[in-house]
């Protein structure tokens, strides 16, 4: 019954990806702010950026903390929601929104449910994991980076 859920989210995550993608191409820039137009472009770059970097340094059935993963332990769940707010922004509609949002939520809940199956998996090394690096935040995750470099 989970694995069923499982492909069950996948699948709508998929519909609802690529509905934003449609949406965003057919409003696009519907209020004309183009300001936001580069920062939608600039996002959209750092976010393909971000899924291409993760998914080369991601480990098959092992538990990575080098690259992206030495930051926050969800990379590329970072670059799709980098993606998704881009699209946001290029479209600058209500619709493309209110898909997004639901978007990022389905992606917040994946990421736990993520978590819970590499704690069931790696055990203590996957809780130590998380102590120590942040979920998605970048920021957070190069500032204790430095600090644990220093100590």
């Amino acid at each position: 019954m989970a694995k069923n859920s499982h492909t069950i989210g996948h699948v709508v995550f998929i519909a609802l990806y690529g509905t934003l993608i449609v949406s965003s191409i057919l409003f696009y820039n519907s209020v004309g702010i183009t300001p936001l137009l580069y920062a939608g472009g600039a996002t959209l770059i750092l976010g393909a950026i971000t899924v291409f970097w993760a998914s080369q340094s991601r480990g098959k059935g092992s538990l990575v903390e080098s690259g992206l993963y030495a930051f926050i332990r969800h990379p590329e769940f970072l670059g799709h929601m980098l993606i998704i707010f881009s699209l946001i922004l290029l479209s600058q509609h209500p619709i493309s929104l209110i898909i997004g949002v639901m978007l990022i939520t389905l992606l917040y809940l994946a990421m736990l449910d993520e978590e819970r199956r590499n704690v069931e998996k790696f055990g203590d090394a996957y809780i130590d994991y998380m102590k120590r690096v942040p979920r998605v935040n970048l920021l957070a995750g190069f500032i204790k980076r430095m600090y644990r470099r220093k100590v």
